[in-house]
Order: C-alpha cells, then sequence, then structure tokens
C-alpha cells in the first residue's frame, strides 16, 4: 500500500486546487481534475518503458524519471499561478512558452502511446486471464521490447517535429490564393483583391521582426482591401504593446476592417473590477483608430468602388457552441441595410454561418472567418487534407460553397492563422495570408 498516502495527499492537492480556482478563474477550475488524467497517463506509459533503462545508470534513471514528470509539474505550477497572478500580468515566456513546452511533451506521449497500445492490450489480457483462470500469461518477450522501443522512438520524433515547429514552422507564412467566380459581377469589381487576415494572437509573439516580414508580404500583394477577422490579442489590450507601427504599415486604397474574435473580449484572465475589463476593452478599440483599421462592431460599411456598391459587414463574435460567449448581432447589423453588388461579412467564428447566416442572411456571397487555426497541427500535402480540428468544426480551413437558392453561390472562407496559442508552433497547418480575388463566372 505504499502508492496509498502519495494518491490521498495528490487528491487533497487536486481538490484544493479546484477550489481556489473556482474563486479566482472559474473558466478554468473545470480543467483541474485532468490534472488528475494526465497523471494516470503518465504513470501507464512510464511504468512500460522504464523498464528499458535499467541498464542505465541511477543517474540517468532518475533524470529521465525527473523530466518525464516535469511537464505535467509545469501544468500544475501554471495553474496555482493564474489563481495567484493574472495572466496578463506575467511575462511571455511563463504565460506562453513555458505551458506550451509542456503541451507538447503531451502531444509526444500520445503519439508514443500508439505503438505501446498492443502492449497494454496484453497486460489487460494478462490480468483477466489470471483473475479468472489463475494463470498468468507472459507479458514480456522480444515482441513486447519492439514495440516499447518503437514508443520511445516515435515519441521523441515527434517531441522533435514539435520542436522544428515551434522554431522554423510556426513564422513560415504562406499565402493561399482564391479566386472566386461571381454571378453578375460588376465590371468595377472585376479583379478585386482582397486579403484576410485572422488570429493574430499578439500576446504570443516573442519578437516583432516575423509580424513585419509578414506585414511585407501582405503589402506586396497589392490588396485593394484588407480584412481582418478577430482574436487580436490572447488575454488583454496590453498584449499590442510594440506591434502597432508595424500594423499600422498595412495598404490597402479601400481601407482596413476588423471584428473581434473570442479572446479579444478579456474572457480568458481574471479582472479586480468589471471597469478594469471595459478599460482593457476601450483600449483595445483605441489601437485599432491608432492604427487605421477600421473596427466593425455589429455594422457596415458600403465602399462605393465607381458605380457598384461593395457592403461590408462585421459582427461580433457569434458562436454555434456553448463554450463561446456570443456577442453578435446580425439583426442589429442589418438593420435599415440593404445588401449591395458583392456582399461580405466578417464573422470570427465559423460555425456562425451554418447557424445562422446561411439560413437567415443569404444575401452575403462571401462570409469570412477565422478562430480555429486548423489546430495548427494536421496534414497538407500531396491531395491530403487533414487535422484534429475537423472532429470539432465542420468548416476548419479554406474555402466552402453552397449554392444559393437565388441562383448566386455563397462562399466561406476559413483563414488558418497567423499567429498562434497553447501550443506555440506550427506542424503541417502553416501560418496562413489568404488573397481572394473576385472574377465574373462566364
Amino acid at each position: 500500500m505504499k502508492w496509498l498516502i502519495p494518491a490521498i495527499a495528490g487528491f487533497v492537492l487536486i481538490t484544493a486546487l479546484y477550489l481556489l480556482m473556482q474563486n479566482t478563474m472559474p473558466k478554468y477550475a473545470g480543467r483541474v481534475p485532468f490534472l488528475l488524467l494526465l497523471f494516470i497517463f503518465d504513470w501507464l506509459i512510464l511504468k512500460n518503458i522504464v523498464v528499458l533503462l535499467k541498464k542505465c545508470g541511477s543517474i540517468t534513471r532518475r533524470l529521465f524519471i525527473v523530466l518525464w514528470w516535469s511537464p505535467l509539474a509545469v501544468l500544475l505550477l501554471f495553474l496555482l499561478g493564474t489563481s495567484v497572478f493574472p495572466l496578463q500580468s506575467m511575462d511571455k515566456f511563463w504565460r506562453i512558452y513555458l505551458p506550451g513546452i509542456a503541451l507538447m511533451a503531451y502531444l509526444a506521449k500520445i503519439i508514443m502511446l500508439i505503438p505501446l497500445l498492443p502492449v497494454f492490450l496484453l497486460q489487460i489480457k494478462a490480468r483477466v486471464t489470471g483473475f479468472f483462470f489463475g494463470k498468468t500469461p507472459a507479458t514480456s518477450g522480444k515482441s513486447i521490447l519492439f514495440f516499447r522501443r518503437m514508443g520511445i522512438f516515435i515519441g521523441s520524433l515527434a517531441f522533435a517535429g514539435l520542436l522544428i515547429g515551434s522554431t522554423i514552422w510556426v513564422y513560415k507564412f504562406k499565402i493561399h490564393s482564391v479566386s472566386l467566380q461571381i454571378e453578375e459581377l460588376p465590371d468595377a469589381l472585376e479583379g478585386l483583391r482582397i486579403v484576410q487576415l485572422s488570429d493574430l494572437h499578439l500576446g504570443s509573439w516573442m519578437s516583432a521582426a516575423p509580424l513585419q516580414r509578414a506585414i511585407d508580404k501582405v503589402n506586396a500583394l497589392n490588396p485593394d482591401i484588407v480584412v481582418f477577422t478577430g482574436d487580436m490579442v490572447n488575454y488583454s489590450s496590453a498584449e499590442v504593446k510594440g506591434f502597432g507601427n508595424i500594423l499600422a504599415q498595412v495598404r490597402a486604397p479601400l481601407g482596413v476592417y476588423a471584428v473581434l474574435g473570442n479572446h479579444d473580449y478579456g474572457d480568458y484572465t481574471s479582472w479586480k473590477t468589471p471597469e478594469d475589463k471595459e478599460e482593457n476593452m476601450n483600449d483595445l478599440i483605441d489601437f485599432y483608430k491608432s492604427i487605421g483599421w477600421k473596427l466593425l462592431r455589429n455594422s457596415t460599411e458600403v465602399i462605393s468602388i465607381d458605380s457598384a456598391r461593395l457592403l461590408m459587414a462585421g459582427v461580433e463574435n457569434w458562436s454555434a457552441t456553448a463554450r463561446f460567449k456570443r456577442y453578435g448581432d446580425m439583426a442589429k447589423t442589418m438593420e435599415g441595410v440593404t445588401y449591395g453588388d458583392f456582399n461580405i461579412l466578417l464573422s470570427h467564428d465559423p460555425t456562425h454561418w451554418d447557424a445562422e447566416v446561411l439560413e437567415n442572411y443569404r444575401g452575403f456571397d462571401l462570409t469570412l472567418s477565422g478562430h480555429t487555426h486548423g489546430m495548427q497541427l494536421g496534414i497538407e500535402a500531396l491531395g491530403m487534407k487533414w487535422s484534429p480540428a475537423r472532429y470539432m468544426y465542420k468548416h476548419w480551413a479554406g474555402l466552402t460553397i453552397q449554392g444559393n437558392r437565388n441562383g448566386r453561390d455563397n462562399y466561406l472562407y476559413v483563414n488558418r492563422g497567423l499567429g498562434h496559442i497553447a501550443y506555440p508552433g506550427r506542424v503541417g497547418i502553416l501560418p496562413e495570408i489568404t488573397l481572394i480575388t473576385l472574377a465574373r463566372k462566364d
């Protein structure tokens, strides 16, 4: 029963942390019991692979065990820290990269689990057989050793890939070019170039230099209009410091338009008073004004291009899932508004398109969203397109076309995001700059 005292101590610690988080950061309190599941997950895998270290020295074994448990310790300390210090007051390394590295470790451990599954199945079979028949089959041998070694190898390979993703691919900006074929498009809108950015998450950028490279790429595309579909920050408006002069360099003769994302409202950190949270929002609004971007908050703008009218509408964050607060109001947005010759809706969360836009606002030819990041992890090569995001979002990246009963297609484009959050990197799903060009359908 040597495990009983540590188990009781762990239960007491988890319970105390949960109660503390309920009072300080209730949004994150539900994640505390998840630490217990991570502990069981870690223990099961470690129990199987530690046998490979028998021939190693005691110092090597102890170092490995310390490193193995470090990610869980980091997440525990991070949650404890957030219950005492507001996230916006933490240094970027402690707030972004320390938990990010822990997340990378767990992603690698999950991949490590795949070749270890046969080992677990044999162990379960041995326990069941021993319980019912009193005879326990062997759970060792060359095949078991092979699977354990494969687990270590594949897990190490995955962690190496995630490290590359956090140092190289995270700033390997990719331009996705899309041509939209539009029925009865006015001559004045033929060839119109729209560049979309999304999900900057400025609080995750350790340096402004990569952002400068991205904005240089945007301007090199010679856009007529630039749009930004939300999530300028992670937790607070203070994160924009040092980036304003770069974002102000965006050039588009017909304007730069933006909407807010779920992270922009300050809902993911604690505030001393409601007034502090309101001041945070006002500071972010002032930042948009200072860089010359038109922030659309349940409002519209009509852009006249010769004799053509382009309607640009922006709705505040609207999600079909209960996990995200709903601030958007399409009725308010479209009150007294008539559609133009081409109509664009900026809406951060792509679930809005299916849930409301297609139902009641089919006059919008093009809806532009972000939010998913493509989970910053996946495969887009050799004709394959896959990401864990597909299990959470019906539309998680790229272009979707829906036939309109009035004869004109409705388009949704989901940008993969330029920044990052949680995992401080990108693997397979590169940060995106989107170029959309309008063309008349023959």
